[in-house]
């Protein structure tokens, strides 16, 4: 008699790998175009066989107390990575031209060398600085993703387009990964689970080693020009939208995560959690393009403000696991539009030489913005509906201060330009 659980899993996982290939052919209109989104698929399916390795150690298997310790570590070495590598990549990253292209190899090989080395150390103290160095390199990638993007984007596609493309072909690639995680964890252990997301980043390595490479430096005075255009003012107000809105998904994650433990729902409600989360950022990553064609890019981001207040408040009256499930898929969407929407702004408002500078930075405030955030829950327990409410009251303050400071900033232009 067959299992029948595998006749559920199998199709499953069919559908998502399905999925992931349409999706891969459909946006890679240029072969460069179509390795960038084959190493962003590589680098999320590896990222999600590690989260899954290590799940559980962190938090469900230990009492709230200690699971409290150690989130705090885990938040540190969130944040760590960036302290790292961002001024090391704003130095190097847009002065040589070819830089681009070897960070996101170099980053490819120590992934796949530190899954292989964590999954011979997983029951040692090694577990820690060597889950920290595939976090770090995650983080170049990231960042060195957004800069690189402009360089290879299709004629025929947006930059929002191109962006929604990559997220969701990381989502799909995260979904593929963890349906096969968990396989592998169920069937031999973590450590396989570990040794496959070795494999995984060492085949991302092929796509980084035929992209694009640039030759030549930069002068200085390009680069110091395309930084300036990176502190304009449409650039910094974006990034506190977008600074805000990661703030509040550090905040929701880690107050709905204790909230939950205080149910007793266990692995079973993180899994919600977190299915609803991804599944939210793919559906927010489709959207995107066709939000973009009735809305500037800077419209998104109040849309997506508004979504994630409008729902927060709603479920902070009525809140459920259920309910806490579609608060973190609203979320999801929203973020996940809102993230492509300001990269969007990010690539249109700097030139070619500030890009990597750009992102270096606006990576590393976004993520000490959801460090903040989930530092509040995790020194301040919250009833499971105030946490919720709390988004809701932030999330729409922080919609109507950038609108107010748009037309500020409209008015100003308006009366220089009356003037001139």
């Amino acid at each position: 008699m067959s299992d029948p659980h595998a006749s559920v899993q199998e199709p499953l996982l069919q559908i998502v790998l399905r999925r992931l290939v349409g999706s891969f052919r459909k946006d890679a209109v240029t072969p460069e175009f179509g390795r960038l989104l084959t190493l962003q698929a590589a680098g999320a399916a590896g990222d999600a066989l590690i989260a899954l390795a290590l799940a559980g150690s962190l938090f469900f298997s230990l009492p709230e107390d200690a699971a409290r310790g150690k989130v705090a570590l885990y938040l540190a070495l969130t944040v760590a990575p960036f302290a790292v590598v961002s001024p090391l990549l704003a130095r190097i990253l847009d002065r040589h031209r070819a830089s681009l292209r070897w960070a996101l190899i170099i980053a490819s090989v120590a992934r796949a060398v530190l899954a292989w080395m964590l999954a011979t150390r997983l029951d040692t103290l090694y577990l820690f600085p060597l889950a920290f160095g595939i976090l770090l390199f995650s983080k170049v990638t990231l960042i060195v993703r957004g800069a690189v993007l402009p360089h290879l984007l299709p004629e025929s596609r947006t930059l929002v387009q191109a962006g929604s493309a990559l997220s969701r072909v990381s989502a799909l690639g995260g979904i593929a990964g963890g349906l096969v995680g968990l396989v592998l964890i169920k069937v031999f252990s973590p450590r396989i689970d570990l040794l496959f997301a070795a494999l995984v980043y060492a085949l991302a390595t092929l796509p980084s080693l035929r992209l694009p490479s640039p030759k030549g430096r930069r002068p200085v005075h390009e680069t110091a020009g395309a930084k300036a255009r990176a502190r304009s003012v449409a650039v910094r107000q974006a990034g506190a939208a977008a600074a805000g809105m990661r703030m509040l998904v550090g905040f929701l994650v880690f107050d709905l995560a204790f909230a939950l433990k205080r149910e007793h729902f266990g692995s079973l409600g993180l899994g919600l959690l977190v299915g609803s989360a991804t599944f939210g950022g793919l559906v927010g990553a489709l959207i995107a393009p066709r939000l973009r064609r009735v809305l500037k890019e800077e419209g998104i981001l109040v849309a997506a403000l508004l979504v994630t207040g409008v729902t927060a408040l709603i479920v902070g009256r009525t809140f459920s696991a259920v309910s806490a499930g579609v608060l973190v898929f609203a979320v999801g969407v929203a973020s996940g539009a809102l993230k492509v929407a300001f990269d969007a702004i990010v690539q249109r408002e700097t030139p070619e030489g500030g890009r990597g500078w750009a992102f270096a930075r606006f990576e590393s405030f976004l993520q000490l913005a959801w460090v903040f955030g989930a530092l509040v829950p995790l020194l301040i327990p919250l009833s499971s509906g105030v946490g919720a409410t709390v988004v809701g009251v932030v999330a729409n303050l922080l919609a109507i201060l950038y609108v107010l400071g748009r037309h500020r900033v409209r008015s100003g232009t308006i009366r220089s330009q009356t003037a001139d």
